[in-house]
């Protein structure tokens, strides 16, 4: 079976005020299977939203190939398009058209049943407003018609911009089920965020992205996998306490509510030793794979002396550097 979206060596290039050419995708690759979730993820301005205007007609690429349930484009963008739901960007709306009016409006251009309106309403939880016009919904309801929009057609493939932008987090909660319903239907869904515990939530797979480049894709647990940053998990009796004498031996400690979390360390048995010798009997010491670790350390945000940066090859200081001391630092605080 063909990919759901597969792009190959896709460039993209702006001319600048001063002539030169900006690369904004510099040979970009990606694939999606069908039926899963994938998360589209890179820092702002390394081309997410290019690389999706490109793929759905907005933009001329440059070069390269892309496909989109089996058919290339953006050639036969005519006959993919009733197959494909998409929001790429903030959604815009009339203020003075309720929700319903607007999505009736988009029904009759693309031939959708009208009986689906209500369906997607009632999905996105906006069925108690349909009738209130759009300049009265909050961000997080013009968002909600946003994906009702999106999903209108009932399409084989659904790209969302930032789908959770304005919801709070029981919105956020509503919206993972609800992609996770889809996707238990066979519906393929791309999601690009920035919420990156949510990508790691809901995804199957990741495609990570910098400068316009792949700087890793793959299924989550792999990509996590290759890019363990030595951040674990401790529990232990008095764990305030435990924390201070981590912290006092040069560990770097994030204090939770209930445990620690050990940053940047190649050896958890020196956890133990180093709490064991203060008389304090670990009960938990287990990794704790991040998806933002992951991310800073693909991006070039995570830095190791005398490494090279997988995004541009360019070498982070070889040379030791001062070593600060450990901090404590409480989740949602800095002491």
């Amino acid at each position: 079976m063909t990919a759901a979206l597969e792009i190959s060596g896709l460039v993209k290039t702006y001319q600048s005020l001063f002539g030169k050419p900006r690369v904004a995708l510099d040979k970009l690759d990606m694939v999606v299977e069908r039926g899963e979730i994938h998360g589209f993820l890179g820092p702002n301005g390394s081309g997410k939203s290019t690389a999706l205007k490109t793929l759905l007609g907005l933009l001329r690429p440059d070069a390269g190939h892309m496909s989109i349930l089996g058919e290339t484009v953006p050639r036969a963008l005519p006959r993919v398009a009733p197959r494909v739901g998409a929001i790429v960007e903030a959604p815009a709306f009339f203020g003075n058209f309720s929700g319903y009016k607007t999505l009736s409006i988009l029904a009759k251009a693309g031939g959708v049943p009208k009986d689906r309106i209500g369906i997607v309403l009632d999905q996105v939880g906006l069925a108690s407003r349909a009738e209130d016009e759009i300049k009265s919904y909050s961000l997080g309801m013009r968002q909600r018609l946003a994906v009702a929009s999106a999903l209108l057609k009932d399409p084989e493939l659904l790209i969302l911009d930032e789908p959770n932008n304005g919801l709070d987090p029981a919105g956020i909660r509503e919206m993972r089920d609800l992609l996770r319903e889809q996707a238990e239907r066979g519906m393929t869904i791309v999601i690009s965020s920035h919420i990156l515990a949510e990508i790691q939530q809901i995804c199957d797979s990741v495609t990570i992205i910098s400068r316009g480049r792949r700087v890793g894709a793959g299924p989550v647990a792999q990509v996590l996998a290759a890019n363990d940053q030595g951040t674990y998990r401790v529990r232990v009796d008095n764990h305030r306490e435990a924390a201070h004498i981590l912290s006092e031996a040069g560990a770097q400690v994030t204090l939770a509510a209930d445990h620690i979390i050990v940053h940047d360390l190649a050896d958890p048995a020196w956890i133990s030793r180093a709490l064991g010798v203060n008389d304090f009997w670990v009960r938990e010491l287990s990794p704790v794979a991040q998806l933002e670790d992951a991310f800073l350390n693909l991006t070039g945000g995570g830095p190791r002396r005398g490494q090279l940066r997988p995004v541009d090859n360019s070498e982070w200081p070889a040379d030791p550097l001062p070593v600060p001391q450990g901090d404590v630092i409480e989740q949602g605080h800095a002491s």
